[in-house]
């Protein structure tokens, strides 16, 4: 896969949604692709783009919605337009505004081309540990007790996709129905000791689907051939936000700990840190509650001493312990 991802790269996944770019630049594309100066005139335009047209004013309300901008394009009749025209798809995304998932409210300014790097990776990882992807709705979720983890997903999903998250604080921790407190505009006005939700619109999970296929899905997370087939800057983001969420370091018995309930993102994950260059202990289970939990450990030096060189991990708490760990070792050396 192309380390580049280019909005033309993704229109056949996303030709339901809709965008808003530039008036100006509009209404100059308009009249290039229709070859006149009044794009809502040219009925031959209109039909060529699937276009209605009022048979009483002999004029396509579509078109000159678009071009008074008080109307937003579908993606499937940009994508005929740019045909059409003598315009790239680089001039489109030098002039995007907004693109959303549907006619209501939802948009994000995605900066093209979107890097396959670390910190989509990060995004990635953050999902398939303490986030989600709604799987009626497909709003990208995360949530977190540590700021630290939520500033870091916050400033790598504005980073991509244009966008801050709506911050919803939790009522109290609990693991059972989750009951929401009230909405919050900044990180600082986090309560002590409470649990935040990060919420983001369709258009980004939609965005992550085109790219990465479908990873998150409800309570389905997988790590998709597309995820497995990218670059080792990608994953060593991915295997440090899972890490930070779902891992644990504990000095007192020398070892480094992944936990998931599902056995599979584990083995995915123990390919992952071989190409990597670092070897794990074998997957192991135990029962909690009557339901199957797995892990598995890295328990020997020189591989924990190399995750913590090579991937690392956001939270100051798990940092701390690392450091404890690995001067422990060492001095006993």
């Amino acid at each position: 896969m192309n380390n580049n991802i280019q909005l033309n790269d993704l229109k056949d996944s996303l030709v339901s949604s809709y965008i808003k770019l530039d008036l100006i630049f509009l209404n100059k594309l308009l009249k290039d692709a229709s070859k006149s100066e009044f794009p809502y005139k040219n009925n031959l335009f209109a039909q060529n783009i699937f276009c209605p047209i009022n048979k009483n004013k002999h004029i396509s309300t579509t078109i000159y919605g678009w071009m008074k901008g008080y109307r937003t394009i579908p993606f499937s009749k940009l994508i005929k337009i740019v045909e059409l025209s003598n315009y790239s798809w680089e001039d489109i995304c030098k002039n995007l505004i907004f693109i959303k998932a549907g006619i209501r409210k939802g948009e994000v300014s995605p900066k093209f081309p979107i890097n396959i790097d670390y910190k989509l990776g990060s995004i990635v990882g953050h999902i398939l540990g303490d986030g989600s992807i709604d799987k009626r709705f497909h709003s990208v979720f995360y949530s977190n007790s540590n700021k630290e983890l939520l500033i870091e997903f916050s400033e790598y999903m504005e980073g991509i996709f244009g966008i801050k998250p709506r911050i919803w604080v939790q009522d109290a921790p609990n693991y059972g129905k989750t009951k929401w407190l009230k909405r919050i505009t900044n990180f600082n006005e986090i309560p002590i000791g409470h649990n935040v939700g990060l919420f983001y619109p369709k258009i980004c999970a939609d965005i992550l689907y085109s790219i990465l296929e479908k990873f998150a899905e409800g309570n389905n997370k997988k790590i998709t051939s597309k995820i497995k087939e990218l670059n080792l800057s990608f994953k060593k983001g991915l295997i440090r936000a899972f890490f930070d969420d779902e891992g644990s370091v504990n000095s007192s018995n020398y070892s480094v700990r992944f936990h998931q309930d599902r056995k599979d993102i584990l083995e995915d994950l123990i390919n992952i840190l071989k190409e990597l260059n670092i070897k794990s202990n074998p997957i192991r289970s135990y029962n909690k509650k009557n339901k199957l939990r797995y892990y598995f450990n890295i328990t020997s030096f020189r591989e924990y001493s190399q995750f913590y060189e090579s991937i690392g991990c956001t939270s100051s708490k798990k940092k701390s312990e690392f450091i404890l760990l690995i001067n422990k070792v060492m001095k006993n050396k």
